[in-house]
């Protein structure tokens, strides 16, 4: 961590922004919404309230004074003096839940200092839960250490699972998608890939499944530390760590994620 940007201030500024956002997509759940669409996927949205949390979270930072670049998932790259520290920002994830007035949803902040992810904020309104991950200190939530499951088999294990595009090493995701339902205790598709990989840092998942053809870094850099951090393993389908953003996410405790690669390797899709 560079000495002239302590690791506890990025913290303090991260979970302040995904507070204030959070407070006023709370504001604005279940009101008149200006929606619109998207083609970055099929059935993608934005709303009003995605752009006026973003503006939130950006003020916020540029108010910090860090030196850094933010990469958002409605403004794109915003520079703000450096590249050294990256802000990834999804200031609403779970944006069709939130237009149908479904109360799962969330705002997520992770930061990478150099090319390694250093901090991870994501904030549910609705639950008033903040999980926070430091990176070389663990995964917490309002406070409350929490840890990945210890779960071992698949048959045991509860896990979620969604898709976005096809990819090489899963061409066929409702194909996979049913493989899985035959060896695990039950899989669900809650629709917000932050609080998802929330849900597996805290244990209430055993691991998950989520299909990219290329993954999104404003998606992906705060949950995915936070597993980390709670014990969990985090990679691609093919392996490789989740920060190279190629192809899928699978995440959970260590004998569920082999078991989960061991699946994608033996694919005939």
């Amino acid at each position: 961590m560079n000495d002239k940007i302590p690791q506890s201030r990025i913290v303090k500024t991260a979970t302040a922004a995904a507070q204030d956002a959070g407070k006023e997509l709370l504001r604005l759940f279940g009101g008149a919404l200006s929606v619109h669409r998207k083609y970055d996927y099929p059935g993608s949205i934005v709303t009003n309230a995605d752009e006026r949390a973003e503006r939130i979270i950006l003020a916020r930072i540029k108010k910090s004074r860090i030196k850094s670049t933010v990469i958002s998932e409605e403004a794109g790259t915003v520079d703000f003096g450096s590249d050294e520290v990256v802000w990834a920002v999804d200031p609403l994830d779970g944006t069709f839940n939130y237009s149908k007035n479904i109360p799962y949803f969330a705002v997520s902040v992770g930061v990478m200092v150099g090319d390694t992810p250093n901090v991870g904020v994501i904030y549910n309104p609705v639950l008033n839960e903040m999980f926070v991950a430091r990176r070389g200190h663990g995964s917490h939530l309002n406070g409350k250490r929490i840890h990945v499951s210890n779960t071992q088999s698949l048959e045991d294990a509860s896990l979620i699972f969604e898709w976005w595009n096809p990819e090489p090493k899963i061409p066929d995701p409702l194909g996979f998608q049913k493989k899985l339902y035959g060896l695990t205790r039950s899989l669900r598709s809650p629709g917000s890939v932050a609080l998802n990989l929330c849900a597996v840092a805290s244990g209430r998942f055993d691991g998950l499944v989520t299909i990219f053809e290329k993954s999104p870094m404003y998606e992906l850099g705060a949950g995915c530390l936070l597993v980390q951090e709670a014990g969990g393993v985090v990679t691609n389908s093919i392996g490789q760590m989740w920060e190279s953003l190629k192809g899928s996410v699978l995440a959970g405790g260590e004998a569920v994620h082999a078991k989960l690669i061991s699946m994608v390797n033996s694919n005939k899709s």
